[in-house]
């Protein structure tokens, strides 16, 4: 009985040992291609007339953009009232 799984054990490990050296024989051989960036499609921009030689209606002023938040840091208040248990005014079921 003892014979027999020391032949089965050295068996089972010789396999898994040969299978590793030849994954790695393989990978040694085909060694992986360099990664290159894809070809950029270019695309020529066609020259956009001049709306004043076209005759056509342009926009107004250009639109500000929004103004930003006044507070931009943590929010504090929330935090305190999450932390004295108070339930938030969008949390509460209607």
């Amino acid at each position: 009985m003892s014979l027999s799984r020391v032949i089965a054990f050295g068996t089972i490990t010789g396999l898994g040992s040969l299978s590793v050296v030849f994954v790695a024989a393989d990978r040694l051989a085909h060694p992986a291609i360099a990664a290159t960036a894809p070809p950029v499609m270019a695309r020529a921009v066609p020259a956009l007339p001049e709306p004043t030689t076209t005759g056509t209606v342009t926009q107004g002023p250009a639109v500000e953009p929004p103004k930003a938040r006044a507070m931009t840091g943590f929010d504090t208040e929330r935090l305190n009232a999450l932390m004295r248990g108070e339930t938030l005014v969008s949390a509460k079921k209607r």
